[in-house]
């Protein structure tokens, strides 16, 4: 099973290059020539603005979730209904945003069934009531992929899983499933 994480550090490709060769992440320059301390992420102030604009790739589930509920319309996934509000800060006004006390950012595909963690496409918006009736779904078909999991057998992806169980099929789409799938090729 993977383990939950409120947050995920990643850093462009020539960022993190540069740190590992004790350098600026953002200009390139040696840690022997800073003026500020090399204790800290970057040579200056600026390079640290160009550092977190440009190459801190970082993702926390905050985040990500607003983005979903967003993207969703702040709508359930399952009964359709719509959960936002408008606010009314004269800053604000007019905008919306997210119930967040009626919604649930929900994996399509369970964690424990090694859906993945950050992948937007394996996450929906669900009011809180279908989360329930999901979450309980969820935890039959989890069992479920652990027997045949466990099981002294080849099947130990979700994918072997998916294909030889039928009740999977009922509860995760085959679109999405395809689309995993093909993310996940190494």
């Amino acid at each position: 099973m993977t383990d939950r994480e409120a947050y995920r550090i990643k850093y462009s490709k020539i960022a993190t290059e540069r740190m590992k060769d004790d350098q600026c992440p953002s200009c390139g320059k040696p840690k022997k020539e800073w003026t500020r301390r090399t204790d800290w992420r970057c040579c200056s102030v600026e390079c640290t603005k160009i550092f977190d604009k440009e190459h801190d790739q970082s993702l926390n589930w905050d985040w990500v979730r607003s983005r979903i509920f967003k993207r969703d319309n702040y709508i359930c996934a399952m009964c359709g209904e719509r959960f936002a509000i408008v606010a009314k800060h004269p800053d604000f006004k007019g905008e919306e945003y997210a119930d967040s006390s009626q919604l649930i950012c929900d994996h399509i595909v369970p964690l424990a069934m090694d859906g993945a963690m950050w992948d937007m496409g394996n996450l929906q918006t669900l009011c809180i009531e279908c989360n329930k009736i999901k979450t309980a779904i969820d935890l039959k078909n989890i069992a479920e992929f652990k027997k045949i999991k466990d099981k002294k057998s080849k099947h130990h992806t979700f994918k072997d899983v998916y294909t030889k169980n039928k009740i999977l099929h009922k509860t995760y789409s085959k679109v999405y499933i395809l689309k995993v799938l093909q993310l996940r090729k190494p």
